[in-house]
């Protein structure tokens, strides 16, 4: 969506200053500090302006879901995010570091995009597709604390002191390719090249490093599992193939790059994170379903891997499941899964599950069946996931 996929560029080009900064090493309130503080008051408050005369714009673009559970859903994580965004100075990669609290608003916009975006002044809009696509409140809370995360470091005032020498007067044209149905204006401006100026400054990198481990800092603070900013980011990156196509319009405003990805890894890894994607998602964690005729089925994503039978079934599949999710949280690469005696699956050296009599069938066949299974999923694992990828730029 054209409107949605500039706004980052009308915003910088209307006019927002970025604040003042205090020296570092002063430790007594000078003159010099006051007027800093006054300055970045001002600043905020420009911020607030401009995001409620953009907003209204949005308003009448672009239609408000009439989902109350949606809305409600955004309203309780945001929320939550928010008001520890307004509270904690935390670590700024890129923007303004000084405290700025905002009055948040969260709005549901309706429509299938996976897709939100912030205003100035703490605007948060979020699509209806990406509430279908989040598997876990945890990675609605990565989305949320990302784009509060660039309404709280002033990402479009940065962006506008960067852009300084972009020519004002193609703002007509700009407003002309968002508010105009003409295809035309569209590939005017995309011949004016503007918004790949707009990128080409470093906002796509430093901006969505920046509100990522920004993002990340804010989560720490709160109940939710920061791993699911890294797994919603590594589900849009890498989709199942096969599935039907979708309007991922998220990845042309936030790029899912392989450094985002790293840093982000990182990150979690220097907080102690561990990054078990089993926790947060359900397309990578391992479920146990009832069966036909008293069995119990262990599935992982869209594989049935194995059927248990018996008295037992349903304490052996839990038991199993638990072993695989931690197996496969670690990423392995396939030669790490192998036979041992015939019928036991075992995974870096630890019991996956077992093929016993009671699960019907030749059990030796059924582990060799079960065990393709598995290197199937290990195999879309290693292909889909960021970590893997330093194998094969390593190997190139």
């Amino acid at each position: 969506m054209v409107f949605v996929a500039l706004l980052p560029l009308l915003t910088a080009l209307t006019g927002v200053l970025p604040s003042g900064q205090v020296q570092e090493g002063q430790t007594e309130v000078s003159q010099a500090d006051r007027k800093a503080e006054q300055k970045h008051k001002q600043d905020v408050a420009e911020d607030v302006k401009l995001g409620n005369e953009i907003a209204e714009e949005v308003k009448k673009e672009i239609p408000t879901s009439d989902n109350k559970e949606y809305a409600a859903r955004v309203e309780r994580i945001g929320r939550e995010i928010a008001t520890i965004a307004d509270h904690t100075i935390v670590k700024v990669l890129w923007g303004d570091p000084m405290l700025s609290s905002f009055d948040y608003q969260f709005t549901v916009l309706k429509g299938d995009d996976v897709n939100a975006f912030s205003l100035p002044g703490g605007h948060i809009y979020v699509y209806e597709g990406t509430l279908k696509f989040c598997e876990s409140d945890d990675e609605l809370a990565g989305v949320l604390a990302h784009e509060i995360a660039h309404a709280a470091f002033r990402h479009i005032a940065t962006l506008r002191k960067e852009q300084s020498k972009l020519d004002v007067v193609n703002i007509p044209l700009i407003l002309a390719a968002i508010f105009s149905k003409s295809q035309d204006a569209g590939n005017i401006l995309i011949g004016a090249d503007l918004l790949n100026r707009a990128v080409g400054s470093g906002w796509s990198v430093k901006a969505e490093e920046a509100a990522d481990y920004g993002g990340l800092q804010f989560l720490l603070s709160s109940k939710y599992n920061p791993v699911g900013m890294l797994t919603f980011m590594e589900r849009l990156a890498f989709q199942d193939r096969g599935q039907p196509s979708a309007n991922y319009s998220i990845l042309q405003t936030h790029p899912p790059t392989a450094e985002r990805a790293h840093a982000l890894m990182a990150h979690l890894k220097e907080h102690g994170i561990a990054i078990k994607r089993s926790e947060v998602t359900t397309s990578l964690r391992t479920q146990v379903l009832p069966g036909n005729d008293g069995t119990v089925e262990l599935w992982f994503g869209k594989n049935k891997v194995y059927t248990f039978g018996g008295t037992d079934a349903l304490t052996r599949a839990d038991a199993s499941a638990r072993a695989v999710d931690d197996f496969f949280d670690a990423v392995p690469a396939i030669y790490e899964i192998r036979i041992q005696d015939q019928t036991k699956i075992v995974g870096q050296d630890r019991l996956l599950l077992e093929a016993a009599p009671e699960d019907g069938g030749d059990g030796i066949q059924k582990a060799a069946l079960t065990l393709e299974v598995f290197k199937r999923i290990l195999f879309d694992l290693n292909y889909r996931l960021w970590q893997n990828a330093d194998r094969a730029i390593g190997s190139g």
